[in-house]
């Protein structure tokens, strides 16, 4: 797919993720060693729930101080925030540029897999222990040796969206009650994640194919 295919250790990843759209290069280039960026992880996340026409068709609006409308993630920010997947680094900002480890994108992943971060708890202190085990069942890591705090490069987080698109997506029948305590959130009497399961007549047989 790229230039630079001889550089890129997780190829099918990296091609497949190009193949639909979520992953672009720069002059046929991936730069698959370089570190992933808070930016370009939004992106990731909005092209796979949305798909490439409907997330570049986004409107950019800005939400957090330091990404203005009209810098070109603009648009995937904003549609993380609205979505719930992303809260900022606090001041209100976001840290474009900042970089990503493996728990955080895998949360994201999660997220738009339909786990809830608060029902889930992967939130607070001890995130991390909720996103990994979440991760392990969904097999997100598969494939790749670095550990989760690590920083992801992007052709590591090329395999991890891979492995995403493999995993079951899930949603609650119910999300409980939420009971807010200043800056504490408790979700009460919220169901587990179920399976999602389809319902289009359409997809009711298979073919030859």
């Amino acid at each position: 797919t790229f230039s630079v295919a001889a550089d890129i250790d997780y190829k099918e990843a990296v091609d497949v993720l190009a193949a639909v759209g979520v992953l672009e290069g720069s002059d046929n280039k991936f730069d698959p060693k370089a570190e992933l960026t808070r930016e370009q992880a939004a992106k990731i996340i909005a092209y796979l729930d949305l798909g490439k026409s409907t997330a570049e068709a986004l409107p950019a609006v800005k939400v957090f101080n330091d990404v203005e409308a009209t810098r070109w993630s603009a648009k995937f920010v904003a549609y993380c925030a609205d979505a719930g997947y992303i809260n900022g680094v606090g001041n209100g900002n976001f840290d474009p540029t900042g970089k990503l480890t493996g728990y955080a994108f895998g949360k994201l992943l999660l997220c738009a897999l339909g786990y809830d971060a608060t029902i889930e708890e992967m939130t607070g202190a001890s995130w991390t222990i909720k996103v990994a085990k979440l991760m392990e069942k969904n097999s997100i890591s598969k494939g790749t040796s670095k550990l989760g705090s690590a920083v992801l490069t992007r052709e590591e987080a090329a395999q991890y969206a891979l492995n995403a698109l493999k995993a079951t997506m899930v949603e609650y029948d119910d999300k409980g009650s939420t009971i807010a305590a200043g800056a504490v959130t408790v979700i009460t009497g919220a169901k587990k994640a179920q399976a999602v399961t389809g319902v289009d007549s359409k997809y009711a047989s298979i073919s030859n194919d």
